[in-house]
């Protein structure tokens, strides 16, 4: 008896982390991922500017503030949903020195979400260097697109994330 009491609690706790999602938690976070891809579409087309920073820097420049106030809105309007920030950079200069930039530079945009009012455990963020280009080219428009910030919002437990 009590190892099956022992094993229906180990069960519970496996099954908590992933448990599934109700519908009115779907549908909040099917909305914020379309808000989240409206914003990111702004900084495609140029309505926006997109995420920058000082070159070799994880400092923002000023015209990254619009986007990710905008970001910033769609997390506290849906404040139950994570954000996970990723930054890439391009195949200039060391690896580890573009790892290590990467993941300074999503942590910049955390520290700038959290600054507008984000819940700081909401938002994990990675960085991944030069491993996953936009573009395999070597041209300075390729290099100019494999330098970014992206974005996806997800409803998932962090423990069962990544």
């Amino acid at each position: 008896m009590r190892k099956a009491a022992v094993f229906l609690a180990a069960l519970a706790v496996v099954c908590g982390c992933s448990r599934p999602l109700q519908p009115a938690e779907k549908e909040e976070a099917r909305r914020a991922g379309l808000e989240l891809q409206s914003v990111m579409d702004m900084a495609s087309s140029r309505q926006v500017r997109p995420v920058e920073f000082e070159l070799g820097s994880a400092r923002l420049l000023a015209s990254s503030h619009e986007l990710l106030d905008r970001v910033a809105d769609v997390l506290l309007k849906h404040n139950r949903l994570k954000l996970i920030v990723s930054g890439h950079t391009d195949d200039t200069g060391s690896e580890a020195f573009n790892e290590q930039l990467s993941l300074e530079r999503a942590g910049a945009v955390k520290m700038y979400l959290v600054q507008k009012g984000v819940y700081p455990e909401s938002i994990k963020v990675y960085g991944y260097g030069s491993r996953v280009p936009a573009l395999n080219e070597n041209s300075e428009r390729a290099r100019a697109l494999n330098r970014r910030v992206e974005f996806r919002i997800t409803t998932r437990d962090w423990s069962t994330v990544y």
